[in-house]
């Protein structure tokens, strides 16, 4: 068996704020688990909330796996599905707010929840058994692959390079245009701060108007009234609205310790004889490498960043590199069975 992995955060010079984590259990399972960016500073036994999740999911899932190898498995530990497996989960962090004395906020206020995707590669007898919530991906054999992105994100990240695209032709420097995009999609248009340059009516109106007509080209599909919604309240104030949320088009899944729909649990069987690599990544990987291997998904990783930095082209995003950070902490993990 060869193992290979990387875990970097994207903040420079602050290595210990990454929220992404990894499991591998030789015999076992993998994973790969992304925890979601807090939206306001909230912080759980010393970690923002985004982490906090990721950590106790990582604990969650090695506890599982590690009963997967006792000769004879409790009936809270035996794999019975992806369902029951991402019930396990969800009830961790469940549990893990009401140890820290949360619960009561986190189920009043969706904003205080801690949240985190994850990919899981199990081996539960001769099967391989991948369950995945989230946009955290795998890939088999290095041609199989299963990586749910969000269109959320496209709203948003639209609603971003439309404000970039806006100061940059105003002559601003990027720096700038970074800082301002990001508020904008971060608060979205109605929650700029008084006094700010992006909380000026007139181009308020006129980045709606642009967000709008781009985002409708771009999902013709989506009712206008979800697409205004994200535009109007961004991230901050509008994303939670969409989680685990089985009604609107642009509902997407992730673990924050409520329930997690069926819709969003995604599940493949494989027979582990068949099974000769697997490579788990975080969406910090905004391209799949051509080959196995750190250094081939390093590569990649490169690729990216010289093509589109700011990640309003190519690789559009809600967020891109600056001086201070990368885009997004990334995580890779690539297994191949001798």
């Amino acid at each position: 068996m060869l193992l290979e992995a990387l875990s970097q955060g994207k903040k420079f010079g602050h290595p210990e704020v990454n929220e992404d984590s990894f499991v591998v259990i030789p015999g076992s399972g993998y994973a790969v688990i992304d925890g979601v960016t807090d939206r306001n500073g909230t912080r759980y036994a010393g970690m923002l909330s985004g982490q906090f999740a990721s950590r106790t999911i990582k604990r969650a899932t090695e506890r599982f796996l590690f009963e997967q190898k006792s000769a004879e498995v409790s009936a809270a530990f035996r794999y019975q599905g992806p369902r029951a497996f991402i019930d396990y989960l969800t009830a961790a962090l469940h549990t893990a707010y009401l140890e820290h004395g949360v619960l009561g906020d986190v189920e009043a206020d969706w904003k205080l929840r801690a949240g985190c995707t994850v990919v899981a590669a199990l081996e539960i007898g001769d099967r391989l058994e991948v369950v995945a919530v989230g946009d955290s991906g795998i890939r088999i054999n290095g041609s199989d692959m299963l990586w749910v992105l969000k269109p959320l994100d496209d709203v948003t990240s639209i609603l971003r390079r439309e404000t970039w695209r806006y100061f940059e032709a105003k002559g601003l420097p990027a720096a700038r245009c970074d800082i301002l995009a990001g508020f904008m999609c971060w608060r979205g248009t109605q929650h700029q701060l008084a006094g700010d340059e992006t909380a000026d009516p007139g181009m308020v109106a006129e980045i709606e108007q642009r967000a709008f007509a781009a985002c409708r080209a771009h999902l013709p599909n989506v009712p206008e009234a979800e697409l205004m919604q994200l535009i109007r309240h961004g991230i901050e104030h509008g994303q939670g609205e969409f989680q685990n949320v089985i009604d609107k088009a642009l509902g997407y899944g992730g673990l924050d310790g409520f329930h997690v729909p069926d819709r969003f649990i995604e599940h493949r069987s494989f027979a582990r004889a068949d099974v000769h690599t697997i490579e788990l990544f975080s969406d910090g990987y905004f391209a799949p490498a051509a080959g196995f291997g750190v250094a081939e998904w390093e590569a990649s990783f490169r690729a990216v960043e010289a093509a589109d930095p700011h990640k309003i082209d190519r690789y559009i995003s809600t967020k891109g590199t600056t001086a201070v950070a990368l885009t997004d902490d990334r995580t890779y993990l690539g297994v191949k069975f001798g």
